[in-house]
């Protein structure tokens, strides 16, 4: 068994008690040179911090935004979709939705018209059908989800149901101008619309969208 050090004071040369820090006989405080390398045990040391690193799939995906192309071929298969529904509903009854032409009517009177009730249909059903797909877990109407496009805000949050509600109405003002508002989404920065724009939304692409359809310079 090993004995301690015997530790005596500087001053008066009183042998010292073990863990004594100073003389009891001349109260000189002890000098630690005298009490030789101080053994520390390996589990009284510090681990080494190690800093955590973030899994792969946890880094912030870089946002993508969706050109003009792509979002035209999703508007024209929204709107095959569309036309499909609204003609199957009005077969159903057309009287009060459209109004058909006469036999012996002019050529370009001989197409059917709609009715207020069949405009208003119409219009419920487009606004239902893209703000609620469009603020639902999709975040696209099924012509953005066929081209794997999505619908976010700023921030690359799902859009709400009254966010998306304003970026149809403001679809009617990219209309209005002459379809110009939706060629802005060729040009803009960040792809934006003139309707996104006035609702402060994105359309990106998710991975693996198709790439052969570039986005005009």
């Amino acid at each position: 068994m090993r004995r301690p050090p015997i530790v005596s004071c500087e001053r008066c040369s009183t042998q010292l008690p073990e863990g004594a820090s100073f003389c009891a006989q001349c109260g000189h405080p002890v000098n630690v040179a005298q009490l030789g390398p101080v053994y520390v045990p390996p589990s009284a040391l510090p681990s080494p911090e190690i800093l955590a690193q973030p899994a792969p799939g946890a880094l912030p995906a870089r946002q993508v935004y969706a050109g003009f192309w792509l979002r035209a071929v999703a508007f024209l298969i929204d709107t095959c979709i569309l036309s499909f529904t609204f003609a199957l509903a009005s077969s159903l009854s057309p009287s009060p939705l459209i109004i058909f032409p006469e036999l012996n009517a002019q050529l370009w009177m001989a197409i059917p018209q709609l009715t207020l009730a069949g405009f208003l249909f119409l219009f419920l059903m487009m606004w239902l059908y893209y703000a609620a797909f469009e603020a639902s877990a999709w975040q696209a109407t099924p012509g953005k989800r066929v081209m794997k496009l999505y619908v976010t805000d700023l921030s690359g949050h799902p859009v709400t149901f009254g966010r998306a509600s304003v970026r149809y109405f403001g679809r009617k003002i990219s209309e209005l101008t002459f379809l110009v508002g939706y060629l802005l989404a060729g040009f803009t920065e960040r792809k934006q619309a003139l309707h996104d724009l006035i609702a402060g939304c994105l359309v990106l692409r998710r991975p693996g969208a198709e790439t052969f359809l570039r986005t005009p310079s």
